[in-house]
Formats: C-alpha cells, structure tokens, sequence
C-alpha cells in the first residue's frame, strides 16, 4: 500500500473549498514533479483536513461575545495607537504583540541590523510599541499592515484559543497507513503539534514545511512541545523564500538542534516564488521541493 499525501493548508483559506485547495496543492505538485522528472502522484491518495471555517468560526464567535470590545486596553485620545484586533481580548493581543516582537528580531537579524537587539527582547511590548514595529516591518519587507495584522491574529488565536478544536478535526482525518505530511503555514504549526501524537510521528516517512512560522521565537514556545524540539520524523524538509514574511528565522536547520537517533537532519531548500512569496502552488512548484516528495513516494 502506497503512502497517503495528507495536505494541512494554512490560514484564511475559509473562503476556498476543500476541493479547490486540494486541486490547487495538486497541480502546483505536479508542476514541481515534472520539473524534476518525477512520477506524477495523480493516483497517489490525498487526505486534505480542513480547519479553515473552524477556526474562522472560533475567532467570529470569540468577536461576538466580546462585542463591546476590550475597552478598557484602548486608548484615551482618537489619534492614540490602539490594539490591532481590542475585540478578540487581551490574551490574543498579547500572543499578537509577541509573534511581531519575534518577526522584527529575526527581520533585523536577516538585515544584520544587530544594535539593541537586546532591548527588544526584554520587557513587555506595548500597544505603543508595537505599532511602531509594525510600521518599522512593513517599510523593510514587501508585507503590508494588514496582511501582517491579519496574519499575527490567526496565528495568536490559534496558539491561545483554536488549538483543542483544531487538532481534534485534523486527527480524526488522519488515515491508516504511512502518511507524507506536506504543510504550509499555519499549517505547519498544526502539523508540529500533531507530530506529538507517536502514532503519527511514527507512520510519517517525510515532513515537508513551507512558508513556515516555526521559525519564531513565539511560536516555538508555544508548541504542545515548546521549544525548537525535532519531531522525530525520518525526514524534514523545510522550503522558504527569504521574502516570504511568514518564513522569517529560516534557515530552520542551524537552530534547531541535532535531530534524535533514526532521524536525518532538517533540510532546508530556499526558492524564490516570484511576486508571490508565500504561495503553496510555487513552493510546492519547485523542482527540489517536489523531488523530495516524488522520492518518498516512491
């Protein structure tokens, strides 16, 4: 019996199908593999949990319930800085405030731009000053504000209040067998919490992460695992585009430690998606990226 490709898509996919995700993933593989002179995985199983309108759901009724919004972390005058999403609580501005924090340090460090980096690693980020490293983020990256807010309070909800419901759906979608996990994302996140489950661990041949926040700080610490923790899977193969902003700390391999006994260390494979840095079609797209899962599949 041939391994299962399980998919595990990323955030603000609710407006997509399942099948229009699983279609999209598909051709950007078969792309990929016959630009590695692979065979094409058109027969190969596809198992596509989808999360999207959960967490969607999780995060609009989390809203409603705190319809007359975190007032009391909004600021007095109009012309004040505010929280980036008051309505959801101050534990998700927190993870908010924390996941930016780790996103301008790893953007410095790419730049070389080490002066008081210690500072911004130490105390409490304020709604003051996190609206300035927003704007700092956004004039040294190709992201803009809202692309960045909105992708902070996916991850922040998911770390702090989606994680339970998330996993539950995902694991009941899990079938028998040996599984290649192929993850983008959030996505990839999902997966690395679901890889503490050892029935999985032990029947995943090959990891591939794409577009990948494991790479920060605040996110590392707040795995079912924390930490930079490697799974255990045989294989990890980690793809990233330095201009992918989801993707900054990659790459993941020289901080992530020695990998446990079975396991090869992480590979890290850097591409350039063009125009569209986080796309899972032009990751997966990539004749390298693709050459692994053609191999693992065979």
């Amino acid at each position: 019996m041939s391994a299962t490709l399980v998919f595990i898509h990323g955030r603000r996919q609710e407006t997509k199908t399942p099948e229009e995700l699983e279609r999209e993933w598909r051709a950007g593989l078969a792309a990929g593999l016959i630009r590695a002179k692979q065979k094409s995985a058109d027969s190969v199983p596809v198992v596509l949990p989808y999360y999207a309108k959960l967490l969607a759901s999780i995060t609009n009724q989390l809203a409603q319930s705190s319809a007359k919004g975190d007032f009391e972390a909004l600021p007095d005058g109009i012309d004040e800085p505010a929280p980036f999403h008051p309505h959801l609580g101050e534990d998700i501005g927190k993870a908010e405030r924390e996941l930016l924090r780790s996103l301008v340090v790893e953007q410095r460090r790419r730049r070389g731009d080490l002066e008081g980096l210690g500072g911004l690693l130490s105390g409490i980020l304020s709604w003051d000053d996190a609206r300035r490293l927003l704007v700092w983020l956004c004039s040294h990256t190709k992201a803009d504000q809202d692309y960045i807010k909105a992708f902070l309070s996916d991850v922040a909800m998911y770390l702090t209040k989606a994680r339970t419901p998330v996993q539950d759906l995902v694991r009941k979608e899990i079938p028998d067998g040996d599984l290649i996990l192929v993850t983008h994302s959030l996505g990839t996140v999902v997966a690395r919490d679901l890889l503490d489950d050892k029935d999985v661990r032990d029947r995943t041949l090959l990891w591939v992460t794409a577009g990948s926040p494991l790479g920060l700080e605040a996110v590392q610490k707040n795995l079912l695992s924390p930490g930079k923790i490697h799974p255990g899977v045989p294989q990890w193969v980690s793809t990233y585009d330095v201009n992918d902003i989801v993707a900054l700390g990659h790459p993941l391999k020289p901080n992530w430690g020695k990998p446990p006994k079975g396991s090869k260390e992480i590979e890290d494979i850097e591409v350039d998606n063009g125009d569209e840095p986080h796309s899972i079609a032009r990751y997966l797209g990539h004749h390298e990226v693709a050459r692994r899962i053609g191999e693992a599949l065979a």
